[in-house]
């Protein structure tokens, strides 16, 4: 006869491995460069869940979404930022990921949106996105390619192309944002909010006034050609401390930015994670100011690609499963 203390540890055993794998020491997150908006966030989230989740994780700065999203799908990264392009296009192996799909995503959380625009030196010319025909924008971004998609939806907002400027080879977002403040291009996309890349630029433009950032058309048909290149809507900018170069309220372009993870991160993990930013909106804030439009009543969004299931526990728990429209 096969006793209960028997059966008792034949059943601890066999759990053993289960436990084993459900614990991550270590958390990884994969953000953008240090100085981007994406590294500003990883670093608030990851103190957050240092702190209150007493799980510790490290912040892993790299050239970009190409080069982590793949680590997280092999799940060498636990988590990382990303954009609802580069989420998607990752996912699915599209565009930069062409023929390369990353299978093993989920999604985790909507972390906020987050804002484009043109910058020009204060004294351009320039008063709308439709006044840069004929300009030196950037082009190539070899690093980056979302970065030329995103420039083409901020000028598709305008009503042109970057067929209409004269092209500067780039390798990403932030190394035009340094040719801006060189004065070897007349504007660069990038995001206001007072990120390394933007307080250089408009330092090294202190002869021109610094910088200034220019407002989108948030007419229909003008929102309408920018959304066909990118999921996106218009987001009001008010002048504020941390908002360097926002002279006067301005709209621009905001797509959202996702915390992403593997889908052998553990169900209960990722409920914790999602809960725990959700409860902690003014101790991100207290880290960085990036996290301002972090919403906790809308941390899901309808995309196609798969939610993590820990994830869909917590928000089905607090009504914001399935998400809306």
């Amino acid at each position: 006869m096969i006793s209960l203390r028997t059966l008792a540890f034949a059943a601890a055993l066999a759990a053993a491995p289960t436990l084993a794998a459900a614990q991550i020491d270590v958390l990884s997150l994969g953000t953008n460069p240090q100085g981007s908006l994406q590294f500003n966030a990883g670093a608030a989230i990851a103190k957050v869940i240092d702190d209150k989740m007493k799980q510790q994780i490290r912040v892993q700065p790299m050239a970009g979404t190409s080069t982590y999203m793949p680590l997280i799908n092999r799940n060498e990264v636990n988590i990382g930022i990303a954009n609802v392009l580069d989420s998607l296009t990752s996912y699915q192996g599209t565009d930069t990921f062409a023929g390369k799909p990353n299978p093993n995503l989920r999604l985790i959380a909507r972390i906020f949106p987050l804002p484009l625009a043109f910058m020009v030196p204060a004294d351009s010319p320039v008063k709308k996105i439709a006044d840069l025909k004929g300009m030196r924008l950037a082009s190539g971004y070899a690093g980056q390619t979302t970065g030329a998609v995103v420039q083409e939806a901020l000028l598709a907002n305008g009503g042109i192309s970057s067929a209409d400027a004269r092209p500067v080879p780039v390798v990403n977002l932030f190394q035009a944002a340094e040719m801006m403040g060189q004065g070897r291009l007349d504007a660069s996309a990038i995001g206001p909010g007072g990120t390394a890349q933007v307080q250089k630029a408009h330092a090294d433009l202190a002869s021109r006034g610094g910088i200034r950032f220019i407002s989108i058309d948030t007419g229909a048909e003008a929102v309408a050609r920018m959304n066909k290149i990118i999921p996106s809507r218009p987001l009001r900018v008010d002048p504020a401390p941390h908002n360097v170069g926002v002279l006067e309220p301005i709209h621009v372009m905001a797509y959202s930015m996702f915390l992403v993870g593997n889908n052998a991160l553990p169900d209960d993990l990722s409920y914790r994670i999602a809960k725990t930013l959700h409860e902690s909106k003014a101790d991100l804030l207290k880290v960085t100011p990036v996290l301002e439009r972090f919403d906790p009543g809308t941390m899901t969004e309808k995309i196609d690609m798969p939610w993590h299931p820990g994830a869909i526990r917590f928000y089905t728990e607090i009504g914001q499963w399935p998400p809306k429209e």
